[in-house]
């Protein structure tokens, strides 16, 4: 999945400002929505998830120098 991106600090970076942005997101949501267990569930979830894109893109990067 990783070799056919050829930069992928790029992609950790934009990995990581979209976790930041989702976590910015998450706040905002529960300060709207502070019942609503599915939609906080789905927030956390894909947050963890740019971070771990983020953090696999990055450690590919520092292979690859």
């Amino acid at each position: 999945m990783f070799k056919s991106i050829k930069n992928p600090l790029t992609m950790s970076v934009a990995g990581a400002v979209a976790c930041v942005l989702q976590v910015i997101g998450l706040i905002r949501y529960i300060g709207r929505l502070p019942e609503d267990y599915v939609g906080i569930g789905l927030f956390s979830f894909t947050a963890v998830a740019f971070a771990v894109v983020s953090i696999g893109y990055f450690i590919q990067w520092r292979k690859q120098a």
